[in-house]
């Protein structure tokens, strides 16, 4: 059966595919899915396809079709099939959604999947894309198998990225958790806050032994706010909450060990060990926020929860007793006597001498143990044992069991491997990938956690900061233009070389490495683009070059001032540049008629469409290595020939979740006289002609399918609206001091560059008191802040999933920026 036939029976097979419930029904289902996903064209996938695994993703409950899915091969495919766009926007909110409910076999593989995928996306993507709706589904429903994910993606990358990118993280949801369990909030906040603040802490338990013993202490206790202590020093925090912060501060000191201990966590608990020492005679209540839920929560235990603020006491003390040894913690605690009454007092502890004083490691706590009599008849005693194995609750030959027991009640996963790992590559003084990319907590302070879970772009929204995170000498001269491929780790830089000849680089961004280079432009890049269904390269110079981008192998050359495509072309004295000087100071035609000025692909059919010197618009056809027909078109300008300085068409929308690909129905070409012209892409006809800017167009780009966006050196960013008459300007930004010499669209932004400067605006963007759009150019500044770039801005390029933007400057530099 071919792509037709294949397209006819889908409608009525897929249908019976989403309400499969038999083992043997999934089986056939899962290779019917996966024979559709070969056969049928692109846009019969995005529009058959891939919604009905959206409605296989979106059930609730077990499915058995919904595990296969998510195991094995078929997201890989899927991926290869509908590219990182479309895949990012339609199958993975749904795998992490998958996390969001009660722990079955489905949020397994999902955090299977989740965890595999991690390493081939990079760090940013992983970051932005799975890190931070794991976390803003923090305390709304996420299964241990969520923060899972992010303890295992922690041991994956190594002490470094959790360092540097998920500690800063969880503290801000620590910040937001506390700031929102006040009593005075409503209460479904204070149950989110106390939920999201237990998932912080498993995860840092999770995160324990991924990191060293300094880390811990530089990043947990002493160089912010101890968010253990912090919480334990709450009045009105949940009792469950409370537990869980004095069991994960006990796993901390266990990894430390004694000595740290106590120069560094015990001095930060004096204050709390004060409070209960002198409020033992208060009744001591608190309000328990998530003591009555239908749905456990509580991650670290069966037990029963605590049921009042003077546990901790018993929580506490006879771990830190049992960890430095009771004559170090009475030096170390003011109030030990007042602290060993109450526990006396209320659960007969009281500690015993048996032999040495303690060892300095965890391991070998002997010499001085707790005891418990169970006989006490004590009415507040707990119904039920807070600890597995703790020494007060054991009998004295027992005792030194404390320390393992306590051991093993840490997360099930060991990350030895990882840290090897990460220790070998510090030790061998290479940098580690990704090495530059900062954390995104710094710019996320307004970010609202307690709201609903995030997973679409929509709701993590893009805050630019405007700050150049890394910076290389990419070119000898002007760094021209920009192709980013589809994992957002490889770039192509286009600029000028030696000999003022074109030069094209290719980028390993994870750590800012020139891989390989194209030197077989004689005049100087103009644009180039990444064709990711075959990984071929085209860059244009007034010839189009198609060439390998694995290799650089040169593959053809297309030049206009031959009939047909050859592979090598010889230089003659129409491939030479000519630039005509204008006594009008309009930048006109600095081509020659027959030479190539701008290119846009086809994705659809694999072609280019390229803009000459001339006002025409000529076709190539990749794969069969041939020109095919050329469109001439009528200058707006009786004196001189227009340059087409920009091209689009209506297939440059990428693939959103409610739109499907189709072959364009028009193109769009801007010419240096700042006149527009759309042609049908059917029969290359103008369909309307209008004067768009007052001078030379520097870049046309599709926002939407009836949405145009161009800038030019007239100092304005114009966006049309082809639905209405095309001569009615849509949005005119103003606020330019400069030609805007380019701009990239994501989403509802537009970043736009004008001379050293860069704006940001909203295709939806308001008015100000005059009712005028207005853009407000602002540099760039080093990370630090402290110096701004001084450079001309001459490319921009955005790293979508990544949220990163690109730019080159006139003086050849390649800057990463947030």
């Amino acid at each position: 059966m071919g792509a037709i036939g294949a397209e006819i029976c889908a409608p009525y097979c897929l249908p019976l595919i989403v309400s499969s419930a038999s083992d043997s029904e999934t089986e056939w289902a899962y290779v019917l899915l996966t024979e559709l996903l070969k056969c049928l064209k692109l846009e019969a996938v995005m529009k058959l396809v891939v919604p009905s695994v959206e409605r296989i993703l979106q059930a609730t409950g077990y499915s058995h079709l919904k595990v296969s899915l998510l195991q094995g091969s078929f997201m890989q495919e899927i991926w290869d099939r509908i590219g990182k766009q479309a895949y990012f926007e339609t199958m993975h909110p749904l795998i992490i959604s998958n996390l969001c409910i009660a722990p079955h076999m489905s949020s397994a593989a999902a955090s299977v999947l989740l965890i595999g995928s991690s390493e081939e996306h990079g760090v940013p993507i992983t970051v932005h894309q799975t890190i931070l709706p794991l976390m803003l589904s923090f305390g709304k429903g996420l299964c241990n198998d969520g923060v899972d994910v992010l303890i295992r993606i922690g041991g994956l990358f190594g002490e470094n990225f959790v360092m540097k990118q998920i500690l800063p993280l969880l503290h801000s949801v620590i910040h937001s958790g506390i700031g929102v369990s006040d009593v005075n909030k409503p209460e479904p906040i204070q149950s989110w806050g106390s939920l999201a603040l237990i998932d912080c802490l498993t995860a840092l338990d999770g995160l324990i032994p991924v990191m060293t013993t300094e880390t811990i202490i530089k990043e947990l206790i002493e160089d912010r706010t101890c968010p253990y202590v912090k919480i334990l020093m709450l009045k009105d925090m949940g009792f469950r909450v409370l537990q869980c912060a004095a069991k994960s501060l006990i796993r901390v000191c266990l990894q430390i060990g004694p000595d740290l201990t106590a120069l560094h966590v015990l001095p930060k608990l004096n204050e709390l060990f004060d409070e209960l020492a002198f409020s033992q005679k208060k009744n001591t209540c608190s309000v328990n926020l998530v003591g009555n839920m239908g749905v456990s929560r509580m991650k670290v235990g069966e037990e029963d929860c605590i049921g009042s603020r003077m546990e901790l006491v018993l929580l506490l003390y006879p771990q830190f007793a049992s960890l430095l040894g009771i004559e170090k913690l009475r030096q170390c605690c003011p109030t030990w006597l007042l602290l060993e009454q109450f526990l006396l007092r209320h659960y007969n502890w009281k500690w015993e001498y048996a032999g040495d004083s303690i060892q300095s490691g965890p391991d070998n706590i002997r010499g001085r143990r707790p005891s418990h009599n169970k006989g006490s008849t004590s009415e507040s005693r707990p119904s039920k044992l807070l600890f597995n194995g703790v020494g007060w609750s054991r009998p004295q030959s027992q005792g030194k069991k404390v320390a393992k027991n306590l051991l093993s009640s840490k997360n099930k996963f060991e990350y030895k491997h990882p840290v090897e790992r990460h220790v070998a590559i510090s030790s061998s003084g290479m940098q580690e990938p990704w090495y530059w990319f900062p954390s995104p907590a710094a710019s996320w302070n307004g970010l609202d956690f307690s709201g609903r879970a995030g997973g679409s772009k929509d709701e993590l929204p893009w805050k630019i900061r405007a700050s150049i995170v890394q910076s290389v000498r990419a070119h000898h001269g002007a760094l021209r233009s920009f192709a980013v491929c589809q994992d957002e780790c490889t770039i192509f830089t286009a600029g000028v070389g030696p000999g003022f000849k074109g030069n094209i680089q290719k980028w390993d961004l994870s750590r800012i490495d020139c891989v390989s280079s194209y030197n077989g432009h004689d005049e100087v890049v103009n644009d180039i683009f990444v064709m990711a269904s075959t990984g071929r390269v085209a860059s244009c110079d007034g010839t189009v070059h198609i060439w390998n981008g694995q290799t650089g192998k040169q593959i053809s050359v297309f030049s206009e001032s031959s009939s047909t495509s050859t592979r090598f072309v010889e230089r003659d004295e129409d491939n030479m540049l000519h630039f005509n000087p204008l006594t009008s100071g309009m930048l006109s035609t600095p081509f020659h008629g027959n030479l190539y000025s701008a290119m846009d692909y086809l994705e659809f059919n694999d072609r280019l469409v390229v803009g000459t010197g001339n006002g025409s618009l000529r076709f190539i056809d990749v794969n069969q290595g041939q020109k095919l027909h050329l469109w001439k078109s009528e200058s707006a300008d009786s004196g001189f020939p227009s340059l087409i300085s920009s091209i689009c068409s209506s297939s440059s929308v990428k693939v959103h979740a409610e739109e499907t690909i189709s072959s364009p129905s028009w193109i769009a070409a801007a010419t240096s006289t700042g006149c527009f012209r759309l042609f049908d892409m059917r029969s290359g006809k103008i369909i309307s002609s209008w004067q768009g800017h007052d001078g030379y167009v520097t870049k046309l780009a599709v926002a939407a399918d009836h949405q145009l966006v161009s800038s030019s050196l007239d100092k304005t960013l114009r966006i049309w609206d082809l639905r209405r008459n095309g001569t009615a300007e849509h949005t005119v930004f103003r606020g330019y001091s400069d030609g805007v010499t380019g701009f990239s669209v994501w989403g509802q932004n537009v970043i736009s560059i004008s001379r050293n400067k860069i704006g940001v605006s909203s295709l939806q963007g308001s008015t100000d008191e005059e009712g005028k759009h207005r853009t407000t150019p602002q540099h760039l500044y080093t990370a630090d802040g402290e110096s701004k770039n001084v450079s001309v801005l001459s490319a921009i390029g955005i790293l979508p999933f990544s949220r990163l933007f690109l730019v080159g400057t006139e003086d050849g530099n390649l800057k990463i920026c947030c």
